[in-house]
């Protein structure tokens, strides 16, 4: 066998047959490949077995590599002992051999889990490995610290952090939970938010204590009110936003290790300028002031705006960057998302990318709403992928991480040659039911357990059971006797997968409703 050059024997079914031919007459391998179809008409219901056996027919010792279907049962090593050839397992979809046939190397393949799962741990290997690269390359010439991280002066990376709204109204057990679902989404640094005109100053001192000791975050507060940023500094905050030319007199604790985010509000209207070059004058001298005042770690924020105004507030960035390259910028995406009616997962993903190219190196997003639920791990992968597509020099595209979330980037129609009898046109129309004399359920989602709940109501009293799939519930409901018609079973089988789907998305779920609505434009 010549080096990188294999020649490889692809087993499948008769149905998958015109698709994969269809593929090695499209794909640029350097490999030799060749087909071999079982008379089995679907290749998944294939096993090493049967193939091993169909194999030992057929002359196959010359070839280098078999390669069965991702979903074939058993293992790739028991047709490799029947035939003496390197067993593999191919992709779970025909559509997706052609990321296996441009390999150069065809001895990463597993002989025991699908291709797709072995070539998806080699990439987020590899992503892995350039995302520590470029944290490693962080050192005090190119970034400032905040609390225990590094912040790129320009980034890759942008640095995610996500503000807790009204944090003095939360009991300290909330505020812990709160904090550490958005650890654990991605977030690099936790602001707190407070009310804006009136001074909460104990409170705040008391949650930046709280947070400062249980999680290992840097912590920020998001203030205007001098007397909160003074305490703020006293109770040991790492970061402290909204600092400007309007209240920097009254910063009386001044702390060089601590890090402070400014804005262009104008100390004579009180007010942001609307035009960029006003809006960036105001914010160079901002920056010039709290630096003067003993701060050493300035972060600049030109104040994102919202839809109908981002482009004229994206300018300022660019042009206060353009004239502060060695000035890190701050951004507030949650000034867009939350007051646009558009799914977040695009909007916190086209932000973060611009805002890389424009050399923002923190975001802050914000959960507060409903649609902006998961707007952290949003934003956080939104970052690895422009760091990945920054270091490759590509767009962000094939990369092995995605937010891809409601739609797909292919699209599998696999045809069927079965044949049948007839054809029957389902035209959905309701045909009325009895009630299953064993019972009925009420089904919910409930996002702050983060689980789904059907409360089952009939002969056998009131069970209330609480799981985070479908295939979990209905388990335990066929398990208890609690259904007895198929009617139901197939009703309960409908409303549990929606249910599911609304607490993966963070949706409403209402019984019997549809989960999805097709937006429509407003003819005219």
């Amino acid at each position: 066998m010549l080096e990188g050059v294999a020649k490889v024997l692809i087993v499948t079914g008769r149905l998958a047959e015109p698709i994969i031919r269809k593929i090695l007459a499209e794909v640029k391998t350097e490999h030799k490949v060749d087909v071999i179809v079982t008379p089995v008409q679907v290749a998944a219901f294939l096993t090493a077995e049967y193939v091993a056996e169909h194999l030992k027919q057929c002359n196959v010792r010359d070839y280098d590599y078999i390669l069965l279907p991702g979903l074939v049962r058993g293992s790739g090593r028991i047709v490799e002992e029947a035939t003496g050839v390197k067993t593999v397992k191919g992709t779970v979809n025909a559509y997706d051999l052609v990321e296996i046939l441009t390999l150069s190397d065809l001895s990463i393949l597993s002989p025991d889990v699908p291709a797709d799962e072995v070539l998806g741990n080699i990439i987020e290997e590899k992503n892995r490995e350039i995302l520590k690269r470029v944290e490693g390359m962080l050192a005090s010439e190119n970034s400032v610290a905040v609390g225990k991280i590094r912040v790129p002066l320009n980034p890759p990376p942008i640095r995610v952090a996500v503000e807790i709204s009204e944090a003095h109204t939360l009991n300290t057990e909330r505020l812990v939970k709160e904090a550490t679902r958005y650890v654990e989404s991605g977030a690099d640094v936790i602001v707190l938010g407070f009310e804006a005109l009136y001074s909460h100053a104990q409170k705040v001192f008391d949650v930046v204590k709280v947070l400062k000791r249980e999680v290992d975050v840097p912590i920020a507060v998001d203030t205007s009110i001098p007397s909160e940023i003074n305490v703020a500094l006293q109770a040991g905050a790492d970061m402290v936003i909204n600092v400007d030319l309007t209240n920097i007199d009254k910063v009386m604790h001044v702390d060089r290790e601590v890090a402070v985010v400014t804005i262009p509000r104008d100390p004579v209207t009180n007010t942001i300028p609307k035009e960029p070059q006003a809006r960036v004058e105001i914010l160079e001298k901002a920056v010039n002031t709290i630096k003067s005042k003993g701060f050493e770690k300035v972060f600049a924020d030109a104040i994102l705006e919202p839809f109908c105004q981002t482009f004229s507030s994206l300018l300022a960035y660019h042009m206060f960057k353009q004239r502060n390259p060695r000035v890190p910028l701050f951004a507030g995406v949650g000034n867009v998302t939350e007051l646009a009616d558009v799914d977040s997962v695009g909007v916190n993903a086209s932000l973060v990318m611009l805002l890389q190219e424009i050399g923002v190196s923190m975001v802050l997003v914000v959960e507060k709403s409903v649609k902006t639920m998961g707007s952290t791990l949003e934003a956080k992968i939104a970052s690895q992928m422009a760091t990945l597509a920054y270091y490759k020099s590509s767009p962000p595209k094939n990369l092995g991480i995605s937010l891809l979330m409601l739609k797909d980037k292919k699209r599998y129609d696999e045809e069927t040659d079965e044949e049948y009898d007839t054809v029957i046109y389902a035209v959905g129309e309701e045909k009325p039911y009895t009630l299953d004399p064993v019972g009925v359920f009420k089904i919910r989602v409930n996002h702050k357990l983060e689980c789904i709940e059907a409360l089952y109501i009939g002969r056998k009293g009131r069970i209330l059971i609480r799981g985070r799939s479908a295939r979990a519930i209905q388990h335990e409901i066929l398990e208890r006797g609690l259904v007895s018609q198929l009617s139901h079973a197939m009703y309960l089988g409908r409303e549990l997968a929606k249910a599911e789907i609304a607490l993966q998305l963070g949706k409403n779920y209402v019984q019997e409703k549809p989960l999805f609505s097709k937006p429509k434009y407003i003819k005219i």
